[in-house]
């Protein structure tokens, strides 16, 4: 099955489809996740928050003209969510301003975490699109901390061979995350 181009989601969520709604929500998922633990350091509550979100979100039934207007609509309404969240946690009215003092959050956070969110995931999306014998040395030395020696014997591999994976894998990773950088940059020059 081909996956729905942006248009056919736009078009499609606006009809109430469900299909473009499963798009949108596999979509915006983990970046949704990544922003909600960073706002609430709860890693718990967090995939609750998210599925809130996407409750709120699907019962809204709004029209959107740009999926760029339905991201910030979504994210917009997982930052409410979070500051819900925190108004019922608070027991009495001096908890829930210390909560909120400590919990400042101003658009530029938001902003920030939108843009975390989303450079995460086309790391790690970048990171699945790698041959995979450069993702297991990657992810093995970059996740798993692992010495270039101790993954050349899980690997079965020369050392040098771990090495020269290794590197290729950070030079595509950075190519992806250049050529990403450049088009956001070509997007606001448009916009600006």
């Amino acid at each position: 099955m081909q996956p729905l181009s942006n248009n056919e989601i736009l078009r499609g969520f606006n009809r109430g489809e469900e299909k473009a709604r499963n798009a949108v929500y596999n979509h915006y998922h983990d970046a949704l996740l990544a922003m909600i633990r960073r706002m609430t350091n709860n890693s718990s509550s967090a995939k609750d928050l998210v599925n809130d979100t996407f409750e709120v979100f699907y019962k809204e039934s709004r029209t959107f003209d740009n999926l760029s207007d339905m991201r910030d609509f979504l994210f917009q309404t997982a930052r409410n969510i979070c500051i819900n969240h925190f108004k019922k946690q608070a027991s009495d009215q001096r908890k829930h301003e210390g909560l909120e003092a400590s919990r400042a959050y101003a658009d530029e956070d938001f902003y920030a975490d939108i843009h975390y969110s989303e450079t995460r995931d086309l790391l790690f999306k970048s990171i699945e699109a790698l041959p995979d014998k450069l993702k297991t040395v990657f992810r093995l030395r970059f996740f798993e901390d692992l010495p270039n020696e101790a993954v050349a014997q899980r690997l079965d591999v020369a050392v040098k061979t771990v090495y020269n994976r290794y590197f290729d894998a950070r030079r595509q990773l950075k190519w992806d995350l250049e050529r990403i950088q450049r088009f956001t940059l070509y997007l606001l020059n448009l916009f600006l």
